[in-house]
């Protein structure tokens, strides 16, 4: 007779970040299209429905908080759902903080973060023209890209700009430097 063991394993988490047009969407869609592992595992941060922002500031005070708490239930999730995953690859807008201090509480040491990041008149073009989103071309839009890259550059975490790179140049540095590393990694 087998005895269930309960794992305390916890794949590995590649974490892309950034604004709204950077490319991360597209980037995780190419992975998963030319990925050639069964133990690699795909999500979208906004696949949880997002709530309109009234009901975003209902229920946590403010969108920074409802990121926050967010960013928490997707790496409780991982760490307890994806056992015999090798390795998540997740895409979301989230503060590079909120990831650090997740995977911190929930004991997930193996992760990497990348922000995903643009020129912004290529990120302008995607929004617009790409995505039909011009009501996201704006100010705020603008500041959260450049806070998100100031942050990356205080706590040293890598930054992929996509203004100058075709997305199979993207996709080849993930795979080939950041995927093998975190799997060598074990």
């Amino acid at each position: 007779m087998q005895e269930k063991i309960i794992s305390l394993y916890h794949p590995n988490i590649l974490f892309l970040s950034g604004a709204s047009g950077v490319g991360k969407t597209t980037i995780v869609n190419a992975l998963r299209s030319q990925n050639t592992s069964a133990y690699h595992f795909f999500l979208h941060f906004d696949s949880i429905d997002v709530p309109s922002l009234t009901d975003i500031i209902e229920s946590a005070g403010s969108v920074e908080k409802w990121q926050e708490i967010t960013t928490y239930k997707w790496i409780e999730k991982i760490a307890n759902e994806y056992h015999i995953t090798d390795t998540v690859i997740i895409e979301g807008q989230v503060r590079l903080n909120f990831i650090e201090d997740a995977c911190r509480k929930f004991g997930v040491t193996r992760y990497t973060i990348i922000l995903i990041d643009c020129d912004w008149k290529i990120m302008r073009d995607r929004l617009i023209n790409n995505r039909q989103q011009p009501e996201l071309v704006n100010s705020n839009m603008q500041n959260w890209a450049n806070f998100l890259r100031q942050q990356a550059q205080f706590k040293n975490i890598s930054i992929i700009n996509t203004s100058q790179k075709t997305l199979q140049e993207v996709v080849d540095m993930i795979q080939n430097q950041v995927l093998t590393s975190l799997v060598e990694a074990r």
